[in-house]
């Protein structure tokens, strides 16, 4: 099948940049920080440590400094791990680890001896300078995220694909692109007050970009997800049963989709009031954090190996994929 061109989509104010702090010390500390946690092992383990997750945060975080950039790779590597634990669990072991995570992120002193709540207690310190505001906005939304997980889950277990619409909403929540850029705030040091972050312009900017975003993994994962099994909660999966049209349908389709929400994005931009210069230098941060974050996901996962191993280069050349054989 043919991947939608997406980084041609991507125009203004989606452009590609990179963290300088890529090339520190930044990214092996956090890779071993959550080696060291010993949540995956054996294959899985390889296969998460070979995705390079800091790769990503430098892609999608350009404007941090060292110490934000560290924060982003932690994020990153911490919701991808519950992410790929989460993929061999039914409902009641994504609840036992969402669960534990939750509760020490909330209240660090809380321990249930479980590497979950360890790994929770220490990303919440990284966030000690971040205003209230943004922690409790990010708390918040990992919570969300976290529920979304379990009912994900529970669907897999049960066999269940969702209508477009039911799947949009589980979608924006199992994504984990909401607290993602809540760290955007957390990292700047940004103080989005309640009226400004759910000012309609503001919202829906956010809302699109995290549509944008989902929906370029779910085309860059899908070869992989269906390989081993867990297409279910894909948005190519959803396309094809909704619109009755086969793969290639489906990947148009969601391109389709992708370049429409590009366009919105622009439009509710230029909707923006004005908040004072003060504000509205948070808001300008806060957005291009945003764009960031669409445009250096699609980098990365042309780049990388998580989602095309070694043929990385040619399906970036080409976009052309060879569907993968379903294990079992």
């Amino acid at each position: 099948f043919t991947l939608p061109d997406l980084p041609g989509i991507c125009q203004d104010p989606f452009s590609p940049s990179f963290n300088p702090h890529y090339d520190s010390a930044v990214a092996s500390e956090s890779k071993a920080w959550i080696d060291s946690l010993g949540i995956l092992s054996g294959e899985k383990q390889t296969y998460f440590s070979n995705s390079a997750f800091e790769f990503l945060a430098a892609h999608t975080c350009p404007y941090a400094d060292r110490e934000g950039y560290r924060t982003s790779c932690d994020y990153l590597n911490t919701t991808f791990i519950l992410d790929d634990y989460s993929d061999d669990e039914g409902g009641e072991g994504a609840r036992r680890m969402a669960d534990s995570f939750m509760n020490a992120l909330r209240e660090p002193a809380w321990d249930d001896g479980t590497p979950f709540a360890k790994m929770a207690r220490e990303f919440r310190a990284r966030l000690a300078t971040a205003s209230s505001t943004a922690r409790q906005r990010f708390i918040d939304t990992f919570d969300h995220y976290l529920e979304a997980t379990v009912r994900e889950a529970q669907n897999r277990e049960e066999g269940i694909i969702l209508s477009l619409s039911d799947f949009m909403e589980l979608r924006r929540g199992n994504s984990g692109v909401y607290p993602a850029y809540a760290i955007i705030e957390c990292i700047l040091s940004i103080d989005l007050q309640p009226e400004v972050f759910n000012h309609p312009a503001l919202w829906n900017l956010t809302k699109i970009a995290g549509d944008m975003l989902f929906i370029a993994n779910d085309i860059y994962s899908y070869n992989k997800e269906q390989a081993g099994g867990h297409a279910a909660n894909n948005f190519i999966t959803v396309i094809q049963k909704e619109r009755g049209v086969d793969l290639q349908g489906a990947m148009d389709i969601s391109g389709g989709f992708f370049a429409k929400y590009a366009e919105d994005f622009n439009t509710w931009k230029d909707q923006l009031p004005s908040w004072g210069s003060e504000t509205d230098a948070a808001v300008s941060e806060y957005i291009k954090g945003m764009a960031a974050s669409v445009r250096g996901y699609i980098e990365w996962s042309l780049t990388g190996p998580r989602y095309f191993g070694a043929s990385v280069q040619e399906v970036k050349k080409t976009r052309r994929v060879l569907l993968r054989t379903r294990a079992g």
